[in-house]
């Protein structure tokens, strides 16, 4: 399992651009067995800048072993003084994910991961705080998942991830500047007739500092501001469980009807996860051209060039692209505006109309 060229390309991007690593600074890899490749990269890349890399390795498989035979006390416990001496000691964290089963905890409940999710997130708000960058290894379950070859995979994860960001972030800076003197969104598609009240709020472009691939710019509307109905194309996974064809109606910035074309359960256990499940706590455009297709992988599909996403739940907390919504989910739904018919308006400017970004 040794690295590629790209592999190290890709590395140094995480290093130099994501995370901005410096000499005599801590840095804690976590990554899946299977990314082992990128990993050692990112090792090597991480060393000859000075600066001394910890790697955390899980195995696949595991999860589903813990959560399959687990009792309440093992789903309850946190290694609280391991998990957060780690999280203190890093300046910075790289996440590379790799999975060999992306419905490996298909049959597990879906309450026992929301639980085990809130407990976890306070060492995640710590990880928040610092510099930190996530990213995806390409395996064959991803390449199942997006019905095309392993090999196809490669190509198209790493055009996806092997981009100029900071040419993107210039691109995005104007996107960014619209947003955030918006005051409504209208959003028009199919079975989509979506007001969103983003006034007052302001935008966060992204281009490569926190997800690798990257491309989008993000707010979080206003909490009671989300009225109408929106029709997601494009199937996710809910802890597992496939979900497609996604319509919501919103009253007050609370979904009030829900439906789901497949998976439907799932989407209303996903609902139903606390108080602030119903309501959004971001909508984004995304802006990566290099990604043509959706996969099943939402780092990647909510990027899709002159597509828009949105998420349920959690808000995040930072003064751009931040808001006050807070819930144990953050659950990305994306829908395809490259469609016919298809416009996004900002105060009654055409900023997107069928997959073009007009600014």
């Amino acid at each position: 399992m040794f690295p590629t060229e790209k592999d190290f390309e890709l590395a140094r991007i995480l290093v130099d651009h994501s995370v901005k690593v410096k000499a005599q600074e801590k840095v804690l890899i976590a990554t899946d067995d299977l990314a082992l490749p990128l990993a050692k990269a990112v090792y090597e890349e991480v060393v000859k800048r000075g600066a001394y890399p910890m790697m955390d390795i899980s195995t696949n498989g595991t999860n589903f072993i813990f959560y399959k035979h687990a009792d309440d006390w093992q789903l309850g416990y946190v290694p609280d003084a391991v998990i957060k001496a780690k999280y203190d000691w890093a300046d910075c964290f790289i996440r590379i994910f790799a999975d060999d089963n992306l419905r490996e905890l298909a049959q597990i409940a879906p309450k026992k991961l929301t639980d085990r999710a809130k407990l976890m997130r306070p060492y995640s708000e710590i990880m928040l705080k610092k510099r930190w960058v996530l990213t995806d290894y390409p395996t064959g379950a991803m390449a199942q998942e997006a019905g095309v070859s392993l090999w196809e995979m490669r190509e198209i994860f790493y055009s996806a991830c092997i981009v100029d960001y900071k040419k993107m972030g210039k691109d995005l800076s104007k996107l960014e500047k619209i947003m955030d003197e918006g005051k409504m969104v209208h959003v028009i598609g199919k079975q989509t007739d979506l007001w969103v009240n983003i006034e007052g709020r302001l935008a966060q472009k992204c281009a490569g500092e926190c997800n690798v691939p990257d491309g989008e710019s993000f707010l979080a509307p206003i909490t009671d501001g989300v009225e109408g109905e929106v029709y997601f194309e494009l199937p996710t996974l809910a802890y597992g469980h496939l979900v497609s064809g996604i319509h919501l109606e919103f009253k007050k910035g609370k979904v009030i009807n829900a439906k789901a074309d497949v998976g439907d359960d799932a989407l209303q256990q996903m609902l139903n996860t606390d108080d602030g499940a119903r309501t959004l706590g971001e909508f984004a455009i995304g802006a990566n051209f290099n990604i043509k297709r959706g996969m099943m992988n939402t780092l990647f599909d909510e990027k899709i060039g002159g597509t828009i996403h949105m998420a349920l739940g959690m808000a995040y907390k930072s003064k751009r692209g931040g808001g006050e919504n807070d819930s144990g989910i953050h659950w990305d739904l994306v829908k395809d505006m490259r469609l016919p018919g298809s416009v996004l308006t900002i105060d009654e400017v055409v900023v997107l109309k069928e997959g073009k970004l007009l600014i």
